[in-house]
């Protein structure tokens, strides 16, 4: 991986990793809200919050934006102001808790009795050194899940002392089974115990590479296994110096795999909570609104659509491997399809919706869900 793209990945990863760090709530902005009330609300820096939900004017909120907030771990509780129409059973299935314990940390006389605009503490379900089988069902961006053992990290701990909670468990292997490239974990964070380290590394015939500023021919030439000579021939180029910024490039397809989002940011946020005792099975891919999404691998496309992930791509690689992506603003080609193809375009369709625009990009194999992030950073996305 050329240097210049490792040292932009890991940049990357530092400063969200500084300003995400522990954050485990969204928050759904209300009439009358300010940014400046909803951090002070959470205990949270405004600072934090307009860096982490990247917005470039901070006084422009509106009613049912999404809004991170920063710096709350597994053992805080949330809080919920009552809507009107709402149940405490309905409370407690969006939380995932349960109606009888939300009742109990609030010493509701008559849990039946809640009224519209009532503040209501909703308790945390997880304990320390919390280890159990993964749930069955899967994850509401993602067409399948994983099963095996997991950890939910709580404050202070690290992969080592994860390791020795666990007989026979090394740090090393739970770093590889979560594709953790620099040994940090995260508060809250859903870390599997079990399973390979997986890279993907393309899927064979040919494949298009999308030239970017400061790249050579021969540097291309050298990422795809092949050389300069047959580069030039596959694309009918009479002079090896004179290719441009954004010319799409047919390249050998053995070795190539191919950026989804090229020049997209993202980190290692695979396993972040999310709400409803949820975790992210993926990777966010943050680009511009429209910004072309593209085939890793050559396989079959198809979109389909749901209030969740929106608009979304399962792609069925011919490595074996099945790729999602959610929150697409337009569908591209859909069918049998070349690695590199246009297959949709970054939105914020879904649960997404008044969120910086970006792609939920996930990896299934045998094992169930893997962590992209490996496969993005060996590839120099």
């Amino acid at each position: 991986m050329p240097v210049n793209r490792r040292a932009r990945a890991i940049a990357v990863g530092s400063v969200l990793a500084l300003t995400v760090a522990l954050f485990s709530l969204e928050y759904t902005v209300k009439r009358g809200d300010t940014l400046s009330e909803i951090a002070r609300d959470h205990d949270a820096a405004l600072s934090d919050v307009i860096e982490l939900n990247e917005l470039s004017n901070p006084d422009l909120i509106r009613p049912g934006q999404v809004i991170l907030i920063p710096g709350v771990d597994g053992s805080v509780e949330q809080l919920h102001v009552v809507s009107s129409g709402e149940s405490l059973n309905k409370i407690a299935s969006i939380y995932g808790a349960a109606a009888s314990a939300i009742a109990d940390a609030n010493s509701m006389a008559n849990p039946d009795l809640i009224l519209p605009g009532q503040e209501i503490v909703i308790p945390t379900t997880r304990k320390k050194s919390a280890v159990a089988s993964a749930p069955s069902a899967s994850d509401s961006e993602s067409s399948s899940s994983r099963s095996g053992r997991y950890h939910i990290v709580q404050r202070g701990e690290t992969l080592d002392s994860i390791a020795g909670q666990y007989s026979g468990l090394s740090p090393d292997t739970i770093a590889a089974a979560n594709g953790i490239t620099n040994g940090q974990v995260y508060t809250g964070t859903r870390l599997f115990l079990d399973g390979p380290a997986f890279v993907g590394t393309g899927s064979g015939g040919s494949a298009s590479y999308v030239v970017k500023a400061g790249d050579r021919l021969g540097d291309i030439a050298a990422k795809h296994g092949t050389n300069i000579s047959t580069l030039a021939d596959l694309n009918g180029l009479s002079d090896v110096n004179m290719i441009r910024s954004g010319q799409a490039l047919a390249v050998p397809g053995a070795s190539s795999w191919v950026c989804p989002v090229e020049g997209g940011r993202y980190f290692n946020d695979w396993g972040f909570p999310r709400g409803g005792s949820r975790f992210h099975e993926g990777n966010d891919i943050f680009a511009a609104q429209g910004t072309p999404v593209r085939a890793p691998v050559s396989g079959r496309v198809e979109i389909i659509e749901g209030t969740v992930g929106g608009l979304q791509f399962n792609l069925y690689g011919n490595d074996g491997t099945e790729y999602l992506g959610s929150h697409l603003d337009a569908a591209g080609a859909t069918g049998e399809v070349s690695a590199g193809d246009v297959i949709g375009y970054v939105g914020t369709s879904g649960n997404a919706a008044g969120t910086t625009p970006h792609l939920h990009f996930g990896m299934y194999g045998k094992i169930g869900a893997i962590n992209p992030h490996p496969t993005l950073v060996s590839n120099g996305c």
